[in-house]
């Protein structure tokens, strides 16, 4: 086999990167710690093979590396699912690299896995060039479904483009582009092929604006459950964004059974792809709390809502909670934890209905989507 080109002057042999072809988008390797692939720019997407290699080594005790071009961007899917499955993203520096989310300095791709595992952390001077991004709304959305036959899903999606991009053509697939028409019925029969968990990708185009996205289908204890992060660009003026959120999450608590909901806003391109540079931390907008959340964190919505400036949803026994989050100051995250810290009460309200530790929480993002 021919050798890699991403020998580090000096190295041992058995040091250098090496090719390696039992997948087609495998470039390298280091040893038998790490898989190299190089993707292309401008715009790095959750591609077919892509999705496909993530699937197949989610799990392995051999890291995966992509490298990535400096003057790129990557697709909020690409970075859910790269950032879910413990992958190793590298931007290349002329010769030298940095990890995609921390900026790290890395000298030579060969040593990547021992730069990663010190202490200390040299930031990389380019990876603080701020480019060029715009205001974008983003939805992270968990609804339940019952586990029946004449369920069907999508039901969120449809919700959320209704209100925010109504003139909007939904597609899905199983990796990008999503080249699958909406429909809810196909939809649902793939989602149902490929239980216990499903992850898909999600894309909307109208005349005002671009909505691209993640679903993840999973099979719990409490039926089904839908997964949406949802990334808004254009589809309404960002002084707008939290009055927008709000009568979203009025609807949802109504039209559908949600667990939680949380709108942030955040920056990113006007495609909705993000810079591989230093981004600027999102800012919570609003938060719902649906009657199956708080019949498991054994508050009083109405108490809280009170207490916190909110108001109550639903009527009953389904009764939900939504509060507004934002304040005067970009990225203000109190307002979300004085809420966090209220919910949670002395018995750790938050952590037990989220399952942490018994196992029983639905995993997000645990695997590459399969085509």
């Amino acid at each position: 086999m021919p050798r890699g080109t991403f020998t580090r002057p000096g190295a041992s042999r058995d040091k250098q990167p090496t090719f390696k072809t039992t997948h087609p988008m495998l470039d390298a390797q280091i040893d038998n710690r790490a898989r190299i692939t190089r993707l292309p720019g401008p715009v790095v997407a959750l591609t077919e093979p892509l999705a496909d290699l993530l699937h197949r080594t989610a799990g392995s005790s051999q890291r995966t590396i992509l490298v990535v071009p400096e003057h790129s961007a990557v697709t909020p899917a690409f970075d859910r699912f790269t950032d879910a499955t413990g992958t190793i993203v590298l931007i290349q520096e002329d010769t030298t690299y940095r990890e995609l989310r921390s900026g790290r300095l890395i000298p030579h791709l060969s040593q990547t896995l021992e730069v990663l595992d010190q202490p200390q952390l040299k930031i990389s001077p380019r990876h603080m060039v701020q480019r060029d991004v715009r205001p974008n709304l983003i939805f992270s959305i968990s609804a339940y479904h019952p586990a029946r036959r004449t369920t069907r899903i999508g039901s969120v999606v449809e919700l959320v483009t209704e209100h925010l991009l109504p003139d909007a053509e939904l597609s899905w697939g199983g990796y990008e582009p999503a080249g699958a028409f909406w429909d809810r019925d196909a939809l649902t029969g793939f989602c149902r092929a490929h239980m216990p968990t499903v992850h898909l990708v999600l894309a909307g185009h109208g005349y005002n604006g671009t909505l691209t996205g993640t679903l993840t289908v999973s099979r719990t204890d409490n039926g089904l459950e839908e997964y949406v992060e949802l990334n808004l660009a254009g589809a309404t003026p960002p002084t707008a964004y939290r009055d927008r959120a709000m009568a979203l999450f009025r609807a949802l608590s109504t039209e559908a059974k949600p667990q939680f909901a949380l709108a942030m806003r955040t920056y990113a391109r006007a495609d909705t792809s993000l810079p591989v540079t230093m981004r600027r931390p999102p800012t919570p907008l609003a938060v719902l709390i649906g009657a199956p959340g708080i019949r498991q964190l054994g508050v009083d919505a109405a108490r809280v809502a009170s207490a916190h400036g909110g108001e109550t949803t639903g009527y009953g026994r389904r009764r939900g909670l939504l509060v507004p989050l934002e304040s005067n100051i970009n990225a203000d995250w109190q307002p979300l934890l004085d809420l966090v810290r209220a919910l949670d009460g002395d018995a750790g309200n938050v952590s037990r209905a989220l399952g942490a530790g018994d196992g029983k929480s639905a995993t997000r993002g645990s695997a590459a989507p399969r085509p």
